[in-house]
Formats: C-alpha cells, structure tokens, sequence
C-alpha cells in the first residue's frame, strides 16, 4: 500500500515539474515557428532573386555573343561583371537563409518532441491527483471531509457552467433573429413608404414581398424569444422577450391588383409598429447576455479557486 502511495507522490511531482517546464517551452516553439516563418520568406526571396538573376545574365550573354552586341562589349562586359557579382552574392544569401531554415526546423521538431513528452507527464499528473484522492477519501484522511465539499462545489459549478453556455447560445441566436428582422422591416418600410406615394401594381408586389420576408422574420424571431424565455427559467429572468405579433401580409392579392390608398396606409402603419417593437426586446436581451457573461466570469473565477485549493491538498 505504501508502495502505491510512493508511485502515485512520484508521479504527482513529475507531472508539477512537467508542467512548470511546459509553459515556457511552448512560448520557445512558438517563437521558433515565427523564426521558422520569416526564414521561409527570406528564403523565398533570394530564391527568386536568384532564378530572375540567371535569366537576366542569359539574356546578356546572348546579347554579347551576337554581332550587334559585339558593338558594344565593353560595357557589356562590365554588365556581365556587375550581374555575375550579384548573381553569387545571391546565391551566398540563399544558402545562408536555407541552413538557418533547416537549423530552425530541427530544432522546432526537437522542441516540440520533448514538449509531446512532457505533455504526457503532465496530463498524468491530473490522473494521480485523482488517484491519491481516492485513496485520500478511502482512508479518511484529515483533509477528505474538504475534498468532498471541493468536489461537490465543482460539480455544481460544471453544471451551472453549461447551462450558462447553453443560454448564451440562445441568447445569440434571438441577437441574430432580431437584427434580420430589423434589416428586413428597414426594406419594408422603405417599399410600404413608395407604394403609399403613388405606386402601381409593381411598386405594389415588391412591398408585399418585402412584408412577406417580414412576416417570416418576425415568426422566427418570435420563436427564438420563446425558446429563450423557457430556457430562462432555470436563469430566475422573467422579463418579457416577446417581439410582438408578425405582420399579415393577407391582403396582398387586394391591394397589388385594385391597389386601395386605405390599404397601403395600413401596410405602412403595420410595419412602423412591427419596427417600433424590435428595440425593447434586443435590449433585454442583450442585457440578459452581459448579465451571463459576468456570471460565467464568476464561475470561472470559483472553479480556479477551488481547483487550486484541491491541487495544494492534493500536492502538499
């Protein structure tokens, strides 16, 4: 039995070594792949500055070597001199560039192999601090009566964490639904607003198009709010999140054929309030969104707090 206690006690202090050394290790691996990065654009660079050189000075040399170009070889010579001097310096640069690259990336797999390595020491770390209180909590030990407070606040927390999560999610999803809506009534009120001005049959058809994606939008989002509102139950939030009836686009066939001045005006209305209705609901749920943020913050504050404390009873 004492045996096992040693080997878990070992394995908790290589895996709290593991993980002092594997922080640093990962700031040194990422900055090897940024090394890694540049090296491979430098050496792109004198790549290319290479091959344009070899083009350059076979074009020259052609040039040289033809009857025109003989004309002119002094200073044609004294081109070729120039370009061959950049040529090799080039290919100096290029070389210099490839065997830092390749430096760099043994020394990136190098690093990232003892970090897979000290990675597996550390996650076992997590599975004896597990073991020891097991055998902690079977023994009776002093400290087990806290441990199970710990593990039963962290338990709580876990669940509190998801349904958080979960609500965030809705909450998004409603954000979304009202601001489509909201972009669909600004098209329809501008469509509602020309055909009351004087339109025909087609200034006609595209406000009820228009009215039509509203409606489709308003039931949607009214579906989101709902869902949210059950969801919210368990958040204590009893704010009314309705965003009020979808418009009727029924007398679309009426008004788009004999086109009535008393109809376009209650299409007009009907959308003004439908955009009225938008605000007070996104604002409540927005504000229900910043009130999950700050407590998922707090959730996440505690569990650190605990997981440390269970940590130093489970490490001392």
């Amino acid at each position: 039995m004492a045996g096992m206690a040693d080997r878990v006690e070992q394995r908790i202090a290589a895996g709290r070594s593991a993980r002092a050394e594997l922080q640093p290790l990962s700031e040194t691996i990422h900055r090897l792949q940024r090394q890694m990065d540049n090296l491979y654009g430098e050496t792109r660079h004198w790549d290319k500055k290479v091959a344009h050189g070899y083009d350059q000075l076979d074009r020259l040399e052609r040039r040289t070597g033809s009857w025109l170009g003989s004309l002119f070889s002094r200073g044609q010579e004294q081109q070729l001199e120039d370009l061959r001097a950049e040529l090799y310096e080039a290919e100096d640069r290029y070389d210099d560039a490839r065997r830092r690259f390749e430096e760099t990336r043994t020394e990136l797999d190098d690093a990232r192999a003892r970090h897979d390595d000290l990675q597996l020491v550390a996650d076992d770390y997590v599975a004896a601090l597990d073991d020891k209180e097991s055998g902690l909590l079977t023994a009776g030990d002093g400290s087990a009566d806290r441990l199970r407070v710990i593990a039963t606040e962290l338990e709580d927390l876990g669940v509190r964490l998801r349904e958080t999560d979960d609500l965030l999610t809705s909450v998004g999803w409603s954000d979304r639904a009202l601001d489509t809506l909201e972009f669909l009534v600004g098209r329809a009120t501008g469509a509602a607003a020309s055909d009351l001005a004087g339109g025909g049959i087609l200034s006609g058809k595209a406000k009820f198009d228009e009215l039509q994606a509203v409606d489709g939008a308003a039931a949607y989002a009214d579906r989101c709010l709902v869902k949210l509102s059950e969801e919210l139950r368990t958040y204590g939030e009893r704010r009314p999140l309705r965003s009020g009836q979808p418009l009727d686009a029924g007398a679309r066939l009426l008004d788009v054929w004999l086109d009535r001045p008393g109809l376009d005006m209650k299409a007009f209305v009907a959308v003004l309030q439908t955009r009225k209705q938008i605000p007070r609901p996104r604002d409540v749920v927005r504000q229900i969104a910043d009130d999950l943020a700050v407590g998922r913050t707090e959730i996440l504050a505690e569990t650190e707090t605990l997981t440390a404390e269970r940590t130093a009873l489970l490490s001392g």
